[in-house]
């Protein structure tokens, strides 16, 4: 099969086509000839340049964790009520399903899990093996391409609005407006009644943005005002939840300091190092909650395929590019330039 593969961590241009095996499925596993991979910032492109905090692996190595395509074959002794031929999404973490955790029902949560395209290979090619309980047929009227694009990110937002509690007519900053995530993030809140939002570093972001009617406000982060920029949106309110995947000291600090009394932060990223500066006294003084989110669980992923069904949720996708043009992809994330998700196809 066609693939595409690193052999050493490095630049985008680490990345080069190659000639695999088809994978076989084994007891309990499925065949799946993809159709599409969504790009993702951190599991793909840090991944790449060796940025990633999973165990590692051995080279040469298949990226792309989050993918859909065609069920197409399974293994010895595998049964599924999926039919074969069906176009399904496929989860990109294999949780043990044994450990405490998973036992409990917070898969989300096992040390033991493993990621598509990071501690086994990916989805850069044409055919996955995967384990058949990590399919779910892909709902009418939604396209590959788009179950690609929101099979991950779209129940952790809903996860997160769980995990805080969120009710409707709240206030909820996303940061990072423009990102796959920001967008995902934003689209669930708006389904589930939330007033939406959206931080951007400078205003080149804010037209096409505006454009496509994801939040109900969005603001510069980085403008000597944004504090009491946000205050007047709220009308003195403050924000009830803050979802903060960045990890940056600067942007923490106005996360906290938009917070108001009883407020909750979310966290499920730390792309910009992670290490904050926290005020104790004012955390516990005005009974606020920070909390971090890994994954998603059951609960979450059926509530949030539930929104694609009965409310239309879709993901913002930024471009679409052939598997050849993955490289390009990556360089795009890393300039800052993509709108929504990424996505490239395998013909």
């Amino acid at each position: 099969m066609r693939a595409m593969i690193i052999r050493r961590h490095g630049g985008p241009d680490v990345l080069e086509p190659a000639e695999l095996a088809v994978p076989t499925p084994g007891p309990g596993e499925a065949l799946v000839r993809v159709g599409a991979v969504s790009i993702n910032s951190y599991l793909d492109v840090t991944n790449r340049a060796q940025g990633v905090h999973y165990p590692g692996y051995g080279m040469p190595q298949v990226l792309g964790s989050e993918h859909a395509g065609t069920l197409v074959a399974l293994g010895p002794d595998t049964g599924t009520d999926i039919p074969l031929g069906t176009a399904v999404s496929v989860l990109n973490s294999i949780p043990c399903r044994q450990c405490a955790w998973c036992v409990r029902g917070d898969e989300a949560s096992c040390p033991h899990v493993q990621i598509m395209g990071v501690t086994r290979p990916g989805a850069y090619a044409e055919y996955t093996a995967v384990p058949v309980m990590n399919l779910r047929p892909i709902p009418e009227g939604v396209t590959v391409v788009e179950a690609a694009g929101m099979n991950v990110i779209g129940p952790l937002a809903v996860e997160q609005l769980l995990a805080v509690d969120a009710r409707p007519d709240e206030y909820v900053v996303v940061h990072g407006a423009g990102s796959a995530t920001g967008t995902m993030t934003a689209r669930v809140a708006r389904s589930m009644g939330l007033r939406t939002i959206g931080t951007v570093r400078g205003d080149r972001k804010v037209a096409r943005l505006s454009e496509l009617d994801l939040f109900d406000e969005l603001v510069d982060s980085t403008d000597p005002d944004v504090l009491q920029r946000l205050q007047e949106i709220t009308k003195g309110h403050g924000a009830d939840i803050v979802i903060d995947n960045i990890g940056d000291e600067e942007l923490f600090g106005l996360s906290t300091a938009a917070l108001c009394a009883a407020g909750r932060i979310a966290c499920s990223g730390a792309k910009f190092g992670g290490e904050v500066r926290l005020n104790l006294r004012q955390l516990y003084s005005q009974g606020q909650r920070i909390i971090g989110v890994r994954g998603s669980t059951q609960e979450a992923k059926d509530r949030f395929w539930k929104l694609v069904e009965e409310k239309g949720v879709r993901p913002v996708i930024d471009e679409i590019h052939p598997l050849s043009n993955v490289a390009d992809v990556h360089r795009r994330i890393e300039a800052g330039l993509n709108i929504g998700r990424p996505v490239v196809t395998i013909d």
